[in-house]
């Protein structure tokens, strides 16, 4: 900014010597010796500054064309970036129908997509919010899984998204089967990332490893969904039942696209 002033007054020192000139000229056109030897180098520094402005001038205008593109240029990608956001989500979307269409393929079980949206802080293992609701054909109690297995319970819906129960909460109850042994047990989390099998009966043969699906019993529980494997068995003397340390088939610390089951054959 101070460059372009000091320009200007130069430019207007320049052109107000020249007026001066005129203003001394002899009738006949010309100068006298001293002033020519004095205006000379001022004609030559008025056409050198004359040649700086008009590049300064040049310079200005092409800078400006500059912001002005990359100011377009930058409101493109912002439109080509929403863009790709867009195609992302749909992208996403297709990719949730086709393994929805799969599992009812293996399965049976005719089940509705959906994307895990938020988790409570305050309950993190507790509880998940996922983004289908009652406008989707979500109900209460209905089973959420992923590919591995089960997650939890529909716990309360909402017209566009529902909460659901993960089963490492201790607030949810599911029934279970032993798929080796048979023996029936009620899985209920612990808290601190685990279930614990309660009312086993003492006299069955338990092992670790053994396999634990979801025994049927219970409002809109299908039989025959994977919970997990055991960890341990555990036996107090005296008692009439044992209890079992549950490994969840599901890893619950990457949550994302889950399935909803809507009905069973």
């Amino acid at each position: 900014m101070k460059f372009g002033k000091i320009i200007v007054l130069v430019v207007l020192a320049v052109i107000g010597f020249q007026v001066l000139l005129f203003a001394l000229r002899k009738p006949d056109g010309g100068l006298g010796g001293e002033l020519r030897g004095i205006a000379v180098p001022f004609y030559r520094g008025g056409a050198f500054l004359g040649k700086m402005t008009e590049k300064w001038i040049a310079e200005l205008r092409d800078k400006k064309r500059l912001i002005e593109e990359n100011e377009r240029l930058r409101e493109e990608l912002g439109v080509l970036s929403s863009e790709n956001a867009l195609l992302r989500g749909e992208l996403e979307k297709l990719r949730m129908e086709i393994e929805a269409s799969q599992v009812e393929k293996e399965v049976g079980f005719e089940v509705i997509p959906a994307q895990v949206i938020g988790r409570d802080p305050y309950d993190w293992l507790g509880k998940a919010v996922i983004d289908r609701g009652r406008e989707d054909g979500i109900e209460e109690d209905m089973i959420v899984v992923t590919y591995q297995g089960m997650i939890g319970k529909i716990e309360a819906v909402y017209d566009s998204y529902s909460v659901v129960r993960l089963l490492l909460s201790p607030f949810l109850a599911v029934g279970v089967l032993v798929q080796r042994t048979k023996d029936l047990g009620v899985a209920v989390g612990d808290g601190s990332g685990l279930c614990v099998i309660k009312y086993i009966y003492r006299a069955s043969n338990l092992q670790k490893g053994d396999v634990v699906v979801t025994s049927g019993l219970g409002p809109g529980t299908p039989r025959g969904i994977v919970v997990g494997r055991i960890l341990e068995v555990k036996e107090e003397e005296g008692g009439l039942f044992k209890e079992a340390i549950l490994q969840p088939s599901c890893d619950f610390s990457i949550l994302e696209r889950v399935l909803v089951i809507k009905s069973a054959p």
